[in-house]
């Protein structure tokens, strides 16, 4: 068995074969319960057997370990597991389906297949070559390809972060095994929980698994929850308030679970850069606040009126402020500005309102 030429064994050549071409090719053509079970079985018999291969002596381990892992990685207890390995961006998926679990029989035909006291000869460089074909199978079929696009005929949603920091949204679009029962083309990789990334001013779609023709509800589960980036909550949405929230194309008037696809923006919009000409001129405390203070700015200089002080660069940062006296910096954050009215809070946590004597 430790014959590594056992990697030519022209079964496991085929599995490697087919477990690349289905995953590759397949799925994107057919997306239906074939496809999923193929990538099962092959899968099943070429692990083991390629592990067996380069650990001779833990042939027996590898098969059962492969066995129990399957098992465990199939099971909905393994999405906590799946769900924190995605918050480092890879982007892994399987779907639930119990019935999977008849691909075991791969497991034990591989190992049967392995003992067999069968030798093969082969080139050096055919050996590597599929050593490494092998390793870019197994990786391969657990990562989420590009997803189809709106046009390839699922259902979407585009979730587009318009905040300035960086979230993470969580999205439960997975159906139960009776929903899947009822309708078998539920039964694709879209089936999931699937967590997404959301940089600053990005967006990211989420695939769901409707096919486009279909009318169907959505899981009774369904659920977006927004994080921020140590995991901590910032919002839940369920069906009912992702419907209000979302908005759709083709000019229909409202957002439902029946439409072709869904845009969500979620996120604290920033407030918008400050147009420096907008506060030029003389600045004075409403009558009523307790905090008297005028200031006067024009584009090349700050200049506190009252009380009276010398005169001051000053820079434009976003909303805020930045005065530079000759020993010391103070900023002014701008909170509200209409054309004669202005809200400022300073660096000393003082919030005034000012009104414009002139521009």
């Amino acid at each position: 068995m430790g014959n590594k030429n056992k990697l030519v064994h022209p079964l496991f050549v085929l599995s490697i074969s087919l477990l690349i071409i289905n995953d590759f090719y397949l799925k994107y053509i057919f997306h239906n319960t074939f496809t999923g079970k193929l990538s099962d079985f092959v899968g099943l018999f070429a692990f083991p057997f390629f592990w067996s291969v380069v650990f001779p002596d833990r042939a027996k381990q590898v098969h059962i370990g492969t066995a129990v892992l399957f098992c465990f990685w199939k099971a909905e207890c393994a999405q906590p597991v799946i769900d924190f390995i995605n918050l480092f961006g890879f982007k892994t998926f399987r779907t639930v389906d119990y019935t999977d679990y008849i691909a075991l029989t791969s497991v034990l035909f591989s190992y049967l297949c392995l003992n067999r006291p069968d030798r093969f000869e082969a080139k050096a460089v055919l050996s590597k070559a599929l050593l490494f074909a092998s390793l870019f199978g197994f990786v391969a079929t657990t990562q989420k390809r590009d997803a189809p696009s709106y046009e390839d005929g699922f259902k979407s949603i585009d979730i587009y972060n318009q905040g300035d920091t960086k979230l993470i949204a969580i999205v439960d679009f997975r159906y139960s095994n009776a929903s899947i029962i009822q309708d078998s083309s539920l039964n694709n990789e879209f089936n999931c929980i699937d967590t997404v990334m959301l940089l600053p001013g990005r967006s990211e779609r989420f695939i769901t698994p409707i096919i486009q023709v279909d009318s169907l509800q959505f899981p009774a589960g369904f659920k977006i929850t927004l994080t921020d980036s140590l995991g901590k909550q910032i919002k839940a949405y369920d069906k009912e308030l992702f419907l209000k929230e979302a908005t759709i194309g083709y000019n229909e008037e409202k957002s439902t679970e029946f439409s072709s696809s869904w845009s969500l923006t979620i996120g604290k919009k920033p407030s918008e850069n400050l147009k420096p000409f907008k506060i030029y001129g003389r600045w004075k405390t409403v009558s009523s606040s307790k905090n008297q203070h005028t200031f006067e700015i024009r584009e090349k200089y700050y200049y506190d009126v009252d009380p009276d002080s010398e005169l001051a660069k000053y820079e434009i940062r976003d909303s805020t402020v930045i005065i530079t006296y000759p020993k010391l910096n103070r900023e002014a954050r701008i909170l509200q500005i209409d054309n004669r009215a202005l809200t400022i809070k300073w660096d000393n946590k003082k919030v005034l309102k000012y009104e414009k004597l002139y521009d």
